[in-house]
């Protein structure tokens, strides 16, 4: 993906950040944002802080309120269950060419290094999630669809969200099954099965969305 090296303003600094802050939960679900608050914290005027928070209800991360003021995103069973909807179509018809393709270069190597990482005892719960979260992020960049990965860019944002979210409550419980589900969508793509590696792709999906329907 090729990417222009444009300065960034104050307010895109300000967005990246606040972007950043939500998308780790340092910022809870509907915890309201005070701009007065934000601009001593960074050391800024209003002014930028609410462009930025305006971009942000723009992508979804937080809700502007006339009269009450700005709230992070809920994060809500819907919410979940359209962005699972476009995980599938962005992904499935990623992987179907991964497999086609048997991988490229890079991807196959991240493929492989990724039982490495996940069978290392000193791994974290956590660093065991991101690798599995990079494979979905390689296989999509690896189309080689600039558009299609930039709207999946923006995607992302939310699914690093919300697994974040349920990480810090629930979803080391599932670690190991999605594992094996991971495993079982690389085989598919390393032996040249697009129908094999979207059927393995879809039905973990699906097991991923409804852990977090029964958790929510």
């Amino acid at each position: 993906m090729i990417q222009l090296d444009v300065p960034k303003t104050k307010k895109n600094l300000i967005y990246e950040t606040l972007k950043a802050r939500i998308v780790r939960n340092e910022f809870r679900p509907l915890e309201y944002l005070n701009e007065k608050e934000l601009a001593y914290q960074m050391g800024t005027s209003k002014t930028p802080i609410r462009e930025a928070l305006q971009e942000l209800g723009r992508n979804r991360f937080v809700t502007i309120i006339p009269n009450k003021g700005c709230f992070v995103t809920n994060i809500s069973l819907d919410d979940i269950r359209e962005i699972f909807e476009l995980r599938q179509i962005y992904e499935c018809a990623a992987v179907r060419v991964a497999a086609q393709r048997q991988g490229n270069g890079e991807l196959v190597a991240l493929l492989k290094q990724y039982e490495e990482k996940v069978s290392k005892e000193s791994n974290s719960v956590q660093e065991r999630l991101l690798a599995g979260y990079q494979i979905h992020s390689a296989i999509v960049q690896a189309m080689g669809n600039s558009r299609l990965y930039e709207a999946y860019a923006n995607l992302q944002d939310h699914i690093v969200r919300v697994r974040i979210y349920f990480m810090q409550r629930y979803l080391h419980h599932r670690v190991t099954e999605s594992e094996e589900e991971h495993r079982a969508i690389i085989e598919a793509i390393l032996r040249g099965d697009p129908e094999g590696a979207e059927e393995a792709l879809r039905e973990h999906l699906a097991h991923a969305l409804e852990f977090i329907r029964q958790h929510i």
